[in-house]
């Protein structure tokens, strides 16, 4: 990761910092010419989030010209610092989404401050890898299981069956050797985008009957999942829940409770 004085990371990618400062407007296949010309003649903002057009021209000259992301350290840093204290009474691992962003210089950067990594599919777990995180550090939770789940979990990779039939294919790879595997659970709840000003949850609701996100909890209750478990010897070490993004504290604190 490269930095300077600014607190900044930078990485070449495929936008332009300066289109970063135009104003966004929707595409029209009848704008006018006369509109254009407005559009044209209109002075960008004069600050877009963390970037002035002076911060800008530094980044590009750091960088070596366009095109460019800039990324703000203090951000990071305080994003980290956040998360690490949350309060616990067991010990607690921290991981970052890295579908949030994969760039590689945050994950180094969280890597360092001892944030371990949850990933989403085979291709983001190798990235990762491929920047120097430890197998050991990743989690992977993903709706199909990569082709090489197998050599994943042999590198150190924690796996959390999303389904039943994620969970017997992991069972039949690793038959009666007490491979330790997660068990991501559809609490039957989902909560999302919440804000007090608003009476509905958004699409990041990603809980309860309409998602298939996890193995639905009756199937846990009923002996479906402990059967499994049981025919092949497996140790599960996990439990995984994901309701939402922006979820109602107390619809989570709930679901943290029953998952427990």
């Amino acid at each position: 990761m490269r930095s300077s004085a600014s607190s900044l990371a930078f990485l070449l990618a495929v936008a332009s910092t300066i289109d970063a400062f135009a104003p966004v407007q929707p595409h029209s296949r009848g704008a006018t010419t006369s509109s254009a010309t407005a559009l044209c003649a209109e002075a960008p903002p004069a600050s877009s989030n963390f970037l002035t057009p002076e911060l800008a021209r530094s980044c590009i000259d750091a960088a070596s010209g366009t095109p460019l992301y800039a990324y703000s350290l203090e951000t990071l840093a305080k994003s980290a610092d956040d998360v690490l204290a949350f309060p616990n009474a067991y010990g607690l691992t921290v991981r970052y989404a890295m579908k949030a962003s994969p760039n590689g210089s945050i994950l180094k950067y969280f890597s360092s401050r001892g944030i371990c990594i949850d990933a989403s599919s085979g291709f983001e777990v190798r990235r990762a890898m491929d920047m120097g995180i430890p197998a050991e550090n990743i989690s992977l939770s993903s709706q199909e299981l990569p082709l090489d789940f197998e050599e994943l979990v042999k590198m150190g990779v924690k796996i959390n069956a999303c389904s039943v039939s994620q969970l017997e294919r992991f069972g039949q790879a690793f038959s009666n050797c007490s491979q330790k595997v997660g068990i991501r659970v559809n609490p039957g709840v989902g909560s999302g985008g919440f804000s007090s000003s608003t009476t509905g949850f958004s699409k990041t609701n990603v809980g309860g009957p309409s998602s298939s996100f996890g193995i639905w909890h009756g199937l846990v209750t009923d002996g479906t999942v402990p059967a499994i478990v049981e025919k092949y010897g497996l140790e599960p070490e996990r439990i995984h829940t994901h309701i939402g993004s922006g979820s109602d504290p107390d619809i989570w604190q709930s679901v943290a409770k029953n998952s427990l």
